[in-house]
């Protein structure tokens, strides 16, 4: 499920965003070269007019390969650099712009399809959610499980399991748990809570009540969840420039991982996490970092307000040295991970 559920947001995030620079460049009358959904080693593809689209070994990424990129290519009308500034800025704008569009439309379908959540289920012991990285998620246990008895004593509301929780900071504890037609046991002990020192915390959450909402508004939901979760990642990037927030990145193997364990949370969650993750993509691009989109467009706005264009060979060895330590960077936070799984 891991595996399967991370190759199709991957995929559907990746898409989505070099489609944007892709019917960008089409608009603008750039031809485009390839087509790509992934990295490494070409799996198969196919030509149609210019254009090669092809899947390729690695899908944690994509490119859109343009006329005209290559400081050595010989300039063409079809070309990227023969464009206008505003031309070639659309291009590059329009990944980002794309994936900023992907994150409201998953939003409001899962406003739609499942409506808002207005509380959780007090009567329930089943978990709604299961959050990576704490006791509950190493002990094995799953959304879905119905939590019937801790330590011997039946539990039959969720604030009876909150409860129990809350008074064991750091004491083990016996879980008898329902997990399908299976009676399951696990003995899990419960870290401090990072808001409460005083009491237990377990990293589970209870099932969501949702209410139903008709498609206006969760258009609307889904416009104003987007915009509610770019102020904060905007607040988060300039509390980390200010020193008040830590860098706590996560690279590609907690992704997966958190990926695996959102989808067995539910289909809405999923949709969730894929237009959250959709928005973090956007956002990152347009950072103003040699070989991002944010980069390149920086580049442009130096021509534009110049009206002189950098020289395409030094620009070009600006972005191989970002893109080289993207790479680094990348290789770090993977180390990271997997050292703390």
């Amino acid at each position: 499920m891991t595996l399967v559920a991370s190759v199709l947001v991957f995929g559907l995030l990746i898409l989505a965003h070099e489609f944007g620079h892709f019917i960008a460049a089409k608009r603008a009358g750039i031809r485009v070269v390839e087509f790509a959904i992934g990295f490494g080693p070409r799996l198969g593809g196919w030509r149609r007019g210019d254009t090669v689209y092809s899947v390729r070994l690695f899908p944690v990424g994509g490119f859109t390969l343009l006329a005209g990129m290559d400081p050595d290519e010989e300039p063409g009308e079809d070309g990227f650099a023969s464009k206008s500034v505003g031309q070639r800025a659309t291009v590059l704008a329009a990944g980002p712009l794309m994936n900023f569009a992907l994150t409201m439309v998953l939003f409001s379908l899962m406003f739609a399809v499942f409506g808002l959540p207005v509380g959780t289920d007090a009567d329930s012991t089943v978990i709604g959610q299961v959050i990576p990285g704490f006791p509950a998620e190493r002990a094995g246990l799953e959304p879905g499980d119905a939590i019937l008895a801790i330590d011997g004593r039946e539990v039959g509301t969720w604030d009876e399991v909150v409860e129990s929780i809350d008074s064991s900071p750091g004491r083990e504890m016996v879980l008898l748990v329902q997990r399908g037609e299976e009676t399951l046991t696990f003995e899990v002990t419960p870290t401090v809570d990072p808001e409460n020192p005083e009491e237990g915390f377990l990293g589970i959450a209870p099932t969501l009540v949702y209410r139903r909402v008709g498609p206006l508004e969760a258009l609307y939901m889904g416009v104003t969840e987007t915009w509610r979760v770019l102020v904060a990642w905007l607040s988060g990037l300039v509390g980390l420039l200010l020193g008040r927030a830590p860098l706590d990145l996560a690279g590609p193997v907690m992704t997966v991982k958190f990926i695996g364990v959102t989808a067995k949370s539910g289909l809405a969650n999923l949709m969730y996490l894929a237009g959250f993750l959709s928005l973090n993509i956007g956002l990152f691009n347009l950072l103003p970092f040699p070989a991002l989109d944010g980069g390149r467009l920086s580049f442009l706005a130096y021509e534009g307000v110049t009206g002189r264009k950098v020289d395409p060979r030094k620009e070009s060895l600006v972005h191989f040295l970002g893109f080289a330590a993207l790479i680094l960077l990348i290789i770090l936070v993977t180390y990271r991970d997997v050292a703390r799984l």
